[in-house]
């Protein structure tokens, strides 16, 4: 069972107002981390870690928003046709309303819905959005 998504963002702040916007879900933080297992982990001496989960409010899957605070300066491209890039879907009960609504606070969704075809997303209407780091977001509308 998967147990969360981590994202990694310029903005712990903006990123968690997004994410708990869009997913109507509990905010666990933020939270600092740092020290020498910290930096063991992360492999970045002296970094701090600033970290915050989003709960939604259905399902077990958390969305864990990351910024790392002198970690790297690289910015990788999200892009779904770069390897290594990821997406979160997130399953809304009114895609048109949704889009809307983010459209209104200036997020880009990369088409307009269309109806999948295959997998866990068969016969659903589906529509990718950029998050504020341009991280997309598959928004997910069961029949």
């Amino acid at each position: 069972m998967i147990n969360h998504a981590g994202l990694t963002v310029s903005d712990l702040e903006r990123s968690i107002d997004f994410y708990a916007a869009l997913t109507r879900g509990r905010v666990e933080g933020p939270y600092e981390n740092s020290g020498p297992a910290v930096d063991a982990v992360t492999g970045y001496p002296g970094v701090t870690v600033r970290q915050a989960f989003v709960h939604p409010p259905e399902g077990h899957a958390v969305v864990e928003l990351l910024q790392y605070v002198g970690g790297s300066d690289v910015v990788l491209d999200p892009d779904n046709g770069s390897v290594g890039a990821v997406h979160v879907a997130i399953e809304v009960p009114d895609l048109d309303a949704e889009l809307e609504r983010l459209r209104g606070e200036g997020v880009t969704a990369l088409s307009d819905p269309i109806t999948a075809r295959r997998g866990t997303v068969a016969d659903c209407r589906v529509v990718y959005v950029m998050d504020p780091d341009r991280i997309r977001v598959e928004l997910v509308e069961k029949p």
